[in-house]
């Protein structure tokens, strides 16, 4: 998870981004965020979380429309699953730094 916050703001999307933790997860929703629900948001969870099993993450969209995503990998595939989510789901692009 320390990793996905970093390559976020390394490329500075958490000025696109807005984000918060519970123990063991990190739930993000594009800025601005809405007043009021419902929220789309991407919900990382950790295997600390009991939600999935050692050595690996999920990512969770969960949607406005009830149309929600779950993917599981290998945690060493967290940070380009992360972002390819947020491509697609937010429409956010890493922006490189040069």
């Amino acid at each position: 998870m320390a990793e996905i916050v970093d390559s976020v703001r390394v490329c500075g999307a958490d000025r696109q981004l807005a984000a918060l933790t519970s123990m063991h997860d990190l739930v993000v929703a594009a800025r601005p965020v809405p007043e009021a629900p419902p929220i789309a948001v991407l919900v990382v969870r950790s295997p600390s979380s009991g939600h999935v099993g050692s050595g690996h993450v999920l990512i969770e969209h969960r949607s406005t429309t009830g149309h929600d995503d779950h993917l599981v990998r290998p945690s060493v595939e967290a940070v380009p699953l992360f972002w390819r989510l947020v491509a697609q789901k937010f429409g956010i692009e890493p922006v490189p730094v040069a």
